[in-house]
């Protein structure tokens, strides 16, 4: 903390008036906190860790450096890790869900890849953190959530896949909405999976139902088949317009 303090009276400082080049005392203000909190590393708390971060935040914004939050970033997640450790939450979901942010913000604002040619990079990339978060939720609802009940572990895998489905919708971006919704499915239909298992009679139930709704849905499409094509295309045409 006293090294941020040192930076930014480094940064602001009125070089210029006395005569001094003002660039190398900006060079000393950006390394200066980084360089400390190496040194004490070991023994440094999650405050001290929070401040580096906001101070490599402030100084991306200040000089338009986005990459420079990067270091940021870099502090935030090991203040989390070392919460994590605090509270003893060893589950992979926490680890994941802190990497998947990062990368998310990687996609979202590296000047390399906000040109029109790099949108299936930033596509992928989100793919990625997407895909790592629900599968990871999935294989979590599996396992459990030490302290949680099972289906409270279930639901919050749900509920982390659905939320990708909306933010999908809502911030027109393909990885979300495509991956949130295939592993949405395969959850529903592996907890429906267990329940039939469970009580079989229900498989009968679940099979004429599903067999009613094919059927109904074949002959919905075949009466309004060319309404269905062109509003089929007409989403698809959309969907490339999304990021």
């Amino acid at each position: 903390t006293i090294a941020v303090g040192i930076a930014l009276a480094l940064y602001f400082g009125p070089w210029d008036r006395w005569g001094w080049d003002k660039r190398p005392w900006k060079q000393m203000a950006a390394v200066l906190p980084g360089v400390v909190i190496l040194i004490v590393a070991w023994g440094i708390n999650i405050q001290s860790l929070l401040m580096g971060a906001a101070f490599y935040a402030w100084l991306a914004a200040a000089e338009r450096q986005p990459r420079l939050s990067y270091i940021g970033v870099l502090l935030a997640d090991w203040a989390i890790l070392r919460i994590f450790v605090t509270y003893e939450l060893r589950e992979p979901l926490w680890f994941v869900m802190v990497l998947s942010a990062s990368l998310l913000y990687v996609a979202q604002i590296d000047p390399g890849l906000q040109h029109q040619r790099d949108r299936e990079k930033r596509h992928w990339l989100r793919s990625l953190a997407t895909a790592l978060v629900c599968l990871t939720g999935f294989y979590q609802s599996e396992v459990g959530i030490a302290g949680v009940a099972p289906v409270f572990a279930g639901l919050l895998a749900l509920a982390l896949e659905f939320g990708f489905i909306v933010a999908g919708l809502l911030l027109r971006i393909r990885a979300f909405l495509y991956i949130g919704t295939v592993t949405f499915i395969l959850q529903v239909l592996w907890q429906l999976w267990r329940f039939v298992s469970d009580y079989s009679l229900m498989l009968w139930a679940l099979g004429i139902l599903l067999g009613l709704i094919l059927i109904w849905a074949a002959a919905t499409f075949e009466a309004r088949r060319a309404q269905v094509n062109t509003l089929m295309q007409q989403w698809a045409s959309q969907l490339n317009q999304w990021e």
